[in-house]
């Protein structure tokens, strides 16, 4: 997919979001500019229980897996699913979903 992404053209790649600081490369001071490029994209959400369980076993710094845990993001929350409908409230036959980590807080959606 082409999606846009972090590009530093001073050191000729890809940067991840924790490597831009206030648009510039962590390493090196460099200017970033986001860019579209064609990327893979993986589902990790898939593999997340299986991931988190893992780290456990590495042999690697608590900070560096907690690091990963955060980057994994597994997250409890609930999928919410709306129907889209016209002023009059008619059916368009049109759904939105969404996802929220705070399903009380979705009282006030319009």
């Amino acid at each position: 997919a082409e999606v846009p992404v972090n590009w530093c053209p001073a050191l000729g790649t890809v940067l991840a979001n924790e490597e831009v600081i206030d648009g510039v490369s962590e390493r090196g001071g460099y200017p970033v500019i986001r860019k579209p490029m064609r990327q893979w994209m993986l589902r990790i959400t898939s593999y997340a229980d299986r991931l988190l369980e893992d780290l456990d076993d590495l042999d690697w710094p608590e900070s560096i897996k907690e690091m990963q845990r955060n980057w994994i993001g597994r997250s409890e929350g609930a999928e919410l699913e709306f129907c889209a409908v016209d002023q009059e409230g008619h059916d368009l036959g049109a759904k939105l979903t969404v996802y929220t980590t705070r399903p009380d807080t979705i009282f006030g959606a319009t």
